[in-house]
């Protein structure tokens, strides 16, 4: 049996073609939407795996796969006590990394292989059946540098992975066309639409043929007019948030008594979740010594005491899950008050609607020059902008797309759903 895998940045989803339909299966609780997380209660993270005939699986009755928790679960275990065990958040985001030594790699692909093979039980449980093929959805660029050497880095990684997850035959779908083909499902008429897909880790476009016409190609190759990508989505608008509107609280924009300013890269990756190097220098040892010299010194003391705080107890997945919480909140009122209170008794942090836009500002540049640059491919307006993924509901984004494209005819997916849907037809279409 085949299924369709959304292996999102931000969440996970799964679909499997049933009575001739496309149903997403629950993940968690009635939701068909997993966050893309991991937790293991101690911090040398470990699975067990077994070799037979098509190389290396996981172990799935092993008590090291038992203890793991996912999605929701995981984050709470995390937020109870951050320095108890191994978490991780988006590993997607790592894959395309350039020079990552092989034992990280590998690392990385253990991991992956245990939230898709979390995601994988849960369908067979649905569908009650086993499940052997799978086409998984990719971005246009895992990484903005090398972005060749970064994607095959990544799709093998990716493919390695899925396979010790338990699939037998691993095919991908650009994420955008994946979107465009959930429409096309529902279309009478031939179209040429502009995809944008603003996920958690990237964005997206592709300018594509859809329609009746083409509906049972199984090569679509020639419908696809242009198409681009970088590496940059929701999570970094939440990181962006919470430079700004976090960071002064811990010593951003403060001086040392010598009269020369912090270093910003201090602050920059403190609230870098998804960059493993950013945010190794934060918790490495060299950077607590550094830490108690900027306290000595520093004009503002107890401000960086806060940020010292914050590293001793591991709360910077924390503060970037508040940042979120804060985005989430201004798309439906101007202002908010953020209790940051786990951080320092008492520390709040009050944000406003102009805030988050000056914060975002750079990106929605990028944004404008992705879509730019496909339109400037097919050179010809779409007859329709569909917009999926969770970014791309942003009110600061489709003020600033509205701005930028006046002309446009937007039409709303259904935002976390329609690549996972999308892929699940492709899958149909190549298994079948």
């Amino acid at each position: 049996m085949y299924c369709g895998l959304d292996y999102g940045t931000s969440n996970c989803s799964i679909g499997l073609m049933l009575d001739g339909k496309v149903r997403l299966v629950p993940l968690e609780g009635d939701t068909p939407f997993i966050p893309s997380t991991l937790y293991a209660p101690r911090r040398n993270f470990d699975i067990e795996t077994e070799e037979d005939a098509d190389g290396l699986k996981l172990d799935l009755t092993a008590s090291s796969f038992a203890d793991l928790r996912f999605g929701e679960r995981a984050v709470q275990e995390h937020l109870q006590d951050p320095t108890a065990g191994f978490f991780i958040k988006s590993p997607k985001s790592f894959l395309g990394a350039g020079g990552l030594p092989f034992e990280v790699q590998e690392r990385f692909i253990r991991i992956v292989a245990a939230m898709i093979a979390n995601v994988r039980l849960g369908a067979q449980q649905h569908a009650q059946e086993e499940l052997s093929e799978v086409v998984i959805g990719r971005p246009i660029n895992f990484q903005g540098m090398d972005s060749v050497e970064s994607n095959q880095q990544a799709m093998s990684m990716l493919a390695q992975a899925a396979r010790e997850a338990g699939f037998e035959e691993v095919r991908f779908q650009y994420e955008p066309l994946a979107a465009a083909l959930e429409f096309e499902a529902r279309l009478d008429i031939d179209k040429t639409i502009l995809v944008v897909d603003i996920g958690g880790g990237t964005t997206d476009c592709s300018f594509v043929k859809v329609g009746p016409s083409y509906r049972e190609k199984k090569n679509r190759t020639e419908d696809v007019i242009g198409h681009a990508g970088e590496r940059m989505g929701g999570n970094d608008y939440d990181q962006l948030l919470a430079l700004r509107a976090f960071m002064p609280y811990f010593g951003l924009g403060t001086h040392l008594r010598s009269g020369l300013p912090l270093p910003n890269h201090v602050f920059v990756d403190a609230v870098s979740i998804n960059d493993v190097n950013a945010q190794q220098r934060f918790y490495a040892p060299l950077f607590a010594r550094r830490l108690k010299d900027y306290i000595r010194d520093g004009a503002a003391p107890a401000k960086i005491a806060r940020l010292a705080k914050l590293r001793q107890n591991r709360l910077t997945y924390r503060l970037a899950r508040s940042a979120e919480l804060a985005k989430i909140a201004l798309s439906e009122r101007s202002e908010v008050c953020v209790d940051l209170g786990y951080v320092d008794e008492g520390l709040e942090a009050h944000l406003r609607e102009a805030d988050y836009e000056i914060a975002v500002e750079r990106l929605l540049d990028h944004l404008h020059g992705v879509v730019a640059e496909v339109l400037a491919q097919g050179n010809t307006a779409p007859d329709l902008v569909y917009l999926t993924g969770g970014m791309a509901k942003s009110p600061v984004v489709r003020t600033f797309l509205d701005r930028r494209f006046p002309d446009a005819d937007y039409v709303d997916s259904d935002h976390f759903g329609s690549i996972t849907e999308g892929l699940t037809i492709w899958a149909s279409r190549v298994f079948s």
